[in-house]
């Protein structure tokens, strides 16, 4: 089987995942999957999540070694529910609250994210586990991914959460589609705030994964592909703008 990474999320916030596992793997294979049809996930029930999730998994999983299920908000919601259905690796991304407790200056941390993601008992434990000696602010950014996605996003409409993290020194990005926009956001709250994703993480536990089960890293010719549930002409220009090809 020709080495292959899948990477599936609700649109095109998973683009910065992508660019950073072609940084570290760039001699495989990767078939992107936006499951823009159901976007967007961030105000959807648990269960609604689940079954959405699962149903696109399933359409890439029988041409993947392994997939990266690269949307907060599903991975969240029940990544051992979608390792139970699945027959290859899955790789999750969550909010990096234990770097941001380490990288901490003043004990102050802003998590933006979606409202499901934010209200997520996965999100609880991480903020318990690693940083319950930090005051961390969790900022709903309910409709900022449909803006994104939709490339409608203005200055006026990142304030608000700007505003929200208080004196925080750390902001997490907890939803893929803010990383799209992380250098906007650095600009709006200055240099002496430190913005951090999850996607060069992703990226290394991709390959720790790939290297545990031995799966094949190397294509002397690797190709990308990029699929969608949804309007095809509008994601494909979306990823002209944002994938590093």
């Amino acid at each position: 089987m020709v080495p292959m990474i899948g990477i599936y999320d609700s649109g095109i916030g998973g683009l910065g995942i992508f660019n950073a596992i072609k940084q570290v793997l760039p001699t495989v294979s990767i078939l992107y999957f936006g499951d823009t049809y159901y976007f967007p996930f961030g105000d959807r029930s648990n269960a609604e999540i689940r079954r959405i999730t699962l149903d696109g998994l399933r359409k890439i999983e029988p041409r993947c070694n392994i997939i990266v299920i690269a949307c907060n908000t599903a991975s969240v919601n029940d990544l051992d529910y979608y390792r139970e259905h699945i027959h290859v690796p899955l790789v999750g991304v969550v909010p990096v609250i234990k770097t941001a407790a380490q990288l901490t200056k003043n004990n102050q941390i802003a998590l933006l994210a979606t409202p499901v993601t934010i209200a997520a008992e996965y999100t609880d434990r991480l903020i318990h586990e690693f940083a319950h000696n930090k005051t961390v602010h969790k900022i709903a950014c309910s409709g900022l991914a449909s803006r994104i996605e939709y490339g409608s996003i203005t200055a006026q409409d990142l304030e608000q959460y700007v505003t929200a993290i208080g004196q925080s020194d750390i902001i997490v990005l907890g939803c893929t589609h803010y990383t799209l926009i992380k250098g906007k956001i650095q600009r709006l709250v200055g240099p002496d705030v430190k913005v951090i994703d999850s996607n060069e993480a992703v990226a290394r536990q991709t390959l720790r994964v790939m290297q545990k089960h031995n799966l094949p890293m190397h294509d002397d010719h690797p190709t990308y592909m990029f699929e969608c549930s949804g309007d095809k002409a509008s994601f494909l220009e979306h990823v002209k703008e944002y994938a590093h090809l």
